[in-house]
């Protein structure tokens, strides 16, 4: 198997939940034996592909997300 030869930075963000949305939340990983964050970032995937779709993202914010997309591409030599 071959390793990128560049890693994408992650950032790093904090969202405050109801708590009855972290028991919701916490649970899910639990039955699964996944970690909280990979939970969470399974539903913000799924709802900002979601959201896309249905058109609730402002075009300007995609055209953004896709140029920083194209710029990724164009470091990585693809």
């Amino acid at each position: 198997m071959i390793k990128a030869a560049t890693r994408e930075n992650q950032v790093k963000l904090t969202v405050s939940v109801p708590p009855s949305l972290h028991v919701l939340l916490r649970s899910w990983a639990l039955c699964e034996g996944r970690e909280l964050t990979s939970v969470v970032l399974q539903c913000v995937e799924l709802s900002i592909r979601q959201l896309k779709s249905n058109g609730s993202i402002p075009s300007a914010a995609i055209r953004a997300y896709e140029g920083a997309c194209d710029e990724r591409l164009a470091i990585g030599g693809l």
